[in-house]
This record gives C-alpha cells, sequence and structure tokens, in this order.
C-alpha cells in the first residue's frame, strides 16, 4: 500500500469516526455536546505529514500514474463538491424564506460539510483507482 492509499484510508477512518461520535453525541445528548467533536476533522490535515515519505537517493514516490490518479481524484472531489455546496447554499433558502433570514449556525455548517464531501469522494477516488488494496507495492 502506498502513501496516497494510506492518506486515503486514515481520511476515511479519521471522517467516519468523527461524525459517528459526533452524532452520537448529537442523539445521547444534545447539539451544544457533539458540535465541538466535530473539530477532530483537523487531524485530517495532519495526515498528509504523516504519510509523507522521504525520498530516497536516485528513487522518485510520485510517478505519472499516481499523478493522474492524484489529479483525476481530485476532478471527481471537485465534479461533487459544487453541485452540493450550490444546493447546500440554496436549501436554507427555500427552508428559511417564508419565515426570515437564515440562522448564522447554518453557514459553518454548510462549509464545513463541503469540505468533508470534498475530502470523501478525493480518497474514495483514490482508493478505487488504485484498486482499494496494495498490489504488492512496498510502503
Amino acid at each position: 500500500m502506498n502513501s496516497a492509499q494510506k492518506f486515503a484510508w486514515s481520511n476515511l477512518i479519521i471522517i467516519g469516526l468523527t461524525l459517528t461520535l459526533s452524532g452520537t453525541m448529537i442523539l445521547l445528548f444534545a447539539p451544544q455536546h457533539g458540535i465541538p467533536l466535530m473539530g477532530l476533522l483537523g487531524l485530517v490535515g495532519i495526515s498528509s505529514a504523516v504519510f509523507r515519505k522521504k525520498r530516497r537517493q536516485g528513487g522518485t514516490n510520485f510517478d505519472e500514474r499516481d499523478r493522474l490518479i492524484y489529479e483525476r481524484s481530485l476532478t471527481a472531489a471537485h465534479s461533487v463538491f459544487w453541485p452540493f455546496f450550490v444546493a447546500a447554499c440554496m436549501l436554507p433558502w427555500l427552508v428559511f424564506r417564508s419565515s426570515g433570514p437564515v440562522p448564522v449556525y447554518v453557514l459553518p455548517m454548510i462549509l464545513g460539510g463541503g469540505g468533508v464531501v470534498a475530502i470523501v469522494v478525493q480518497s474514495l477516488a483514490i482508493l478505487i483507482q488504485y484498486g482499494w488494496r496494495g498490489k504488492g507495492e512496498k510502503s
């Protein structure tokens, strides 16, 4: 399993655990107890530093195939993010149109949800293109 696959798996695990823990706290107690757990999503930013490999003398860590997979995964993430973001921006307007302004707490939820969607789609695209499992690559 190469570093891109480890990075993708770690992102999916971190996001899955965070959403599970936050959802459980929100359902069992109240939103004010579950929302702070969303800060665990910050661990996604650290995962790229953890799985970065040092270049060996004369070797490469990122060849043409890896670059193409990375570019395709970004394209997939952007292709899903923008329709999600437009729908997420318009949905509160439709819901709160008759009752007045959109509550302020909705706006960070839209931004955070868009980021989570983009990272999940990018990670899934990386894993799908590599075939879900390493096929003999050395880590």
